[in-house]
């Protein structure tokens, strides 16, 4: 156990780190906002480039893990939709929500954590899981929110507007511009290869501290809410740390019986808290952010010893 907690407390710390320094003013109100544009636009975005311009086409192409987290990910988020909607939530509200329960935190979170008990190995999954959860959950909610407030609009203008957004984000962006160029033969420039390093190295870091950041200013929302609010927030809660890893390792397991150490990858990416992408996307759209972030607030919390448990279960 102490093993365990002594991988996990080196990227909890920085969390800590983050939180404590928003608490005690070392770093303002704008601070989690402008690290956070640092690491969307420049950090992540050159570590997926990296990671992606060296890897092969055929060892991208994991159709198993691909199916799985995909799965996983989409059947979670619909399970959490069709409950809202029953529940009377706007179709806009309970997509946002839906996002919040499925979305994992695999570029603040995953990244660090997964190199740590992995090593660079962990790299290429926890690039796909990212671009499915970016690209596929977002593109999906997108469209959704998108048919609530413009259904006026014809479908495919729609889903024109939806792929658009989501193929403008550096996190969508970066990993495709990497691929074209794997699959192009050439070699980095030894300049280029070091800028990619310096600037990747700062992704993990710098993403967990602006989480921290993050949650300081989530709390005192957390402190302001509701009881239904807060109610939502514990259920989605559950839903992402204990519903998502059980229905992804039943289908990686189980379904279609993958590689052990892949399965094992897949069952932590999908055990990550949620990250802040939806608590974004409820902020782009007006919707009401504040179960968005209670979520974020409790999974990242709670996290520490659910992450611990299953670390401990996979040794």
């Amino acid at each position: 156990m102490l093993q365990t907690l002594s991988i996990l407390l080196p990227v909890f710390a920085l969390i800590a780190a983050g939180f404590a320094s928003r608490k005690a003013g070392v770093l303002g109100p704008n601070a989690a906002s402008e690290l956070s544009r640092f690491v969307i636009w420049l950090a992540l975005p050159a570590l997926l480039f990296d990671i992606m311009a060296h890897t092969p086409w055929e060892v991208f192409w994991q159709g198993t893990f691909i199916s799985v987290y995909l799965l996983g990910t989409l059947g979670v988020f619909f399970v959490i939709l069709l409950w809202r909607r029953w529940q009377g939530a706007p179709l806009a509200c309970a997509s946002v929500d839906g996002v919040a329960g499925a979305y994992s935190n695999t570029g603040y979170v995953g990244f660090p954590l997964l190199l740590l008990v992995f090593g660079e190995s962990s790299l290429l999954p926890t690039t796909i899981a990212s671009i499915i959860v970016v690209c596929v959950l977002f593109a999906l909610a997108i469209v959704l929110i998108e048919s609530e407030l413009h259904a006026h609009k014809a479908l495919p203008q729609r889903i024109g507007q939806a792929l658009l957004s989501v193929f403008k984000n550096p996190l969508v962006f970066a990993p495709l511009a990497g691929l074209s160029f794997s699959l192009s033969g050439w070699a980095l420039p030894h300049g280029i290869e070091t800028f990619l390093d310096l600037l990747g190295a700062a992704a993990s870091p710098a993403a967990l501290i602006s989480l921290g950041l993050f949650l300081a200013d989530a709390l005192q929302k957390s402190e302001q809410a509701g009881v239904g609010a807060r109610r939502t927030a514990w259920q989605l809660t559950t839903l992402k740390l204990i519903g998502q890893p059980l229905l992804v390792a039943w289908l990686a397991l189980w379904v279609f019986e993958m590689d052990r150490q892949w399965a094992m990858m897949a069952i932590l990416l999908a055990a990550l808290p949620t990250g802040t992408g939806p608590y974004m996307l409820a902020e782009f759209y007006k919707r009401d952010a504040v179960v968005t972030a209670q979520t974020i607030l409790f999974s990242t919390v709670l996290s520490l010893f659910s992450l611990t448990l299953i670390l401990q279960l996979m040794t």
